[in-house]
């Protein structure tokens, strides 16, 4: 490791990733479901992302919302050079990168910055030392402003213990094996599968270490060997307590108001009754959250935090609830009223969330109007506002948008951003998603390389025609003419299945 990465990994730069809970609508609907003022966007917001690697998700964000001003900061120059480069071949004016470490924002030293409405760190929080956690917090104390919102995800605990012997030896081994970063995890997870073929169960299990090398369809191997050298060789890496997180960041003023994985916001679908009542005794905030952790077990927390929390009431919340739309991010024969929740599976109450569904898949509906329709009002029962959004986005079947539109138009920021980041997978070798923006809700959805395929075909003016783009996603992907009869219906049928699926979504999101 180089003196500048301050134990960091730094030899191999990290992987691009799009992460929605760091979307500004996102971040407002989580304090809004808590009761919690957001900050206002009347006249537009500023945005800053510490630790932006690649600059994926900020870059996202700030083509789908023109009205915000974006700033980005990492350390590694590599990064900054890489996403200032994205930025400009998406045309996107309203985004500035700067390299520089943490240190250097909060002692003044770095680039010259407004106060911001909304901080995101991802990955970060737990990776980094307590000297530069300390940073962090004196950055936000003098640039967050009073209101503005934090959003902070890290590996927590109790729910990490159980990986923390397999990190230790991970991260000690690496110093035997002199190569890059990449090569040292995959020569220390070896030799950690060996140990616990040897008898050494405390470091896992055979699913686990399938996991850990990457026999999953989220990311090729190689990928894997950077994300998990990342994951597990940082110096200063440390899983944290929310308690301890919480006492950080009270040093900048700053309150928790509650999860940007929304569920956990919904005790009924976190905890027992047991242990709701277990933890009603508990009357300091951040003890009876971190205690939660101990009945939840998440190994991973995306935490909101508020500069000065405005509590607002019931009707008040439920306003501005009302007033925020709803937009379908799925076909509509894919939506559901069973979902996966912290307890394990909830069922929605198809009288209520089938009509719901069905107004959806025509385009944005305020939630005001949803609680409206007549199909729900005939089912009778009690449908609030804060359960529609909770539901709906937490489910990831749709996203909030604050500010709904009368009608949908592409921006051509988005326009600009999408057709940037399509060909750039559709050119890429190894990578199998990426991010495009949409207009609606400011924010964005991944897509697979196939969905890729089609996007950037009719951004080249490629007929919409089946043929057509599967003759064009054949081109991008070097597939030779004489493809047997196998290998070309497969790429039909993926193609099909987005032409019929994809498309629809993207239009009434303006993404295209």
């Amino acid at each position: 490791m180089s003196d500048w990465s301050a134990g960091y990994v730094s030899d191999i730069e990290y992987l691009p990733g799009f992460y929605r809970e760091q979307g500004p609508a996102h971040l407002t609907l989580s304090c809004l479901i808590n009761g919690i003022a957001p900050p206002s966007a009347a006249n537009g917001f500023d945005y800053c992302e510490l630790g932006c690697g690649h600059g994926t998700t900020v870059a996202l964000f700030a083509a789908a919302n023109p009205q915000g001003r974006f700033h980005a900061v990492d350390f590694h120059p590599a990064h900054i050079a890489r996403a200032r480069d994205a930025a400009e071949a998406a045309g996107l004016t309203n985004i500035a990168f700067h390299e520089a470490s943490f240190a250097e924002m909060a002692e003044g030293n770095g680039p010259d910055l407004p106060e911001f409405d909304f901080v995101t760190l991802h990955g970060v929080y737990s990776w980094v030392s307590p000297m530069n956690r300390g940073a962090i917090a004196r950055f936000l104390a003098k640039k967050l402003k009073p209101g503005g919102i934090v959003y902070v995800s890290y590996n927590a605990m109790p729910g990490w213990a159980p990986m923390m012997p397999l990190q230790r030896l991970l991260y000690e081994y690496s110093g035997l094996v002199h190569q890059r970063s990449d090569v040292q995890v995959k020569a220390g997870l070896d030799f950690a599968e060996q140990l616990y073929k040897a008898g050494a169960k405390i470091l896992g299990d055979e699913a686990m270490f399938g996991k850990l090398r990457g026999e999953t369809k989220a990311k090729n191997n190689t990928e894997q060997s950077v994300y998990l050298a990342h994951e597990y060789l940082n110096g200063s890496w440390q899983p944290l307590y929310h308690v301890d997180v919480a006492r950080e960041l009270g040093e900048a003023k700053l309150t928790y108001a509650g999860s940007a994985t929304l569920f956990e916001n919904y005790p009924d679908l976190s905890l027992t009754p047991d242990q709701r009542q277990a933890l009603d005794s508990i009357g300091v905030p951040s003890l009876r959250e971190t205690f939660k952790d101990y009945c939840v077990g998440r190994p991973f927390r995306r935490d909101v935090f508020v500069r000065g929390a405005r509590r607002i009431s019931v009707g008040r919340r439920d306003a501005m609830l009302k007033d925020m739309a709803m937009a379908m991010i799925i076909p509509r024969a894919d939506a559901r009223t069973t979902i996966q929740v912290p307890l394990g599976e909830a069922t929605l109450e198809a009288r209520h969330y089938e009509p719901i569904f069905d107004a959806l898949a025509e385009g944005p509906r305020r939630i005001g109007d949803l609680m409206e329709l007549p199909e729900i009002r005939r089912a009778g029962g009690t449908l609030s506002a804060v359960e529609i959004a909770g539901m709906l986005t937490g489910s990831s079947q749709a996203i909030p948008v604050p500010n709904p539109p009368e009608t949908v138009t592409p921006l051509p920021s988005v326009l600009a951003h999408n057709r940037a980041a399509a060909n750039e997978l559709a050119t890429s070798e190894g990578r199998k998603s990426t991010a495009l923006a949409a207009s609606v809700g400011g924010a964005g959805l991944h897509v697979s390389t196939m969905e890729a395929l089609l996007y950037d075909g009719l951004g080249e003016g490629v007929p919409e025609t089946l043929d057509a783009l599967v003759a064009h996603a054949m081109r991008r992907l070097d597939a030779p003419e004489n493809a047997d009869e196998a290998s070309r219906k497969a790429i039909a049928d993926s193609m099909g299945w987005c032409m019929a699926n994809s498309l629809p979504v993207w239009r009434k999101l303006g993404m295209i």
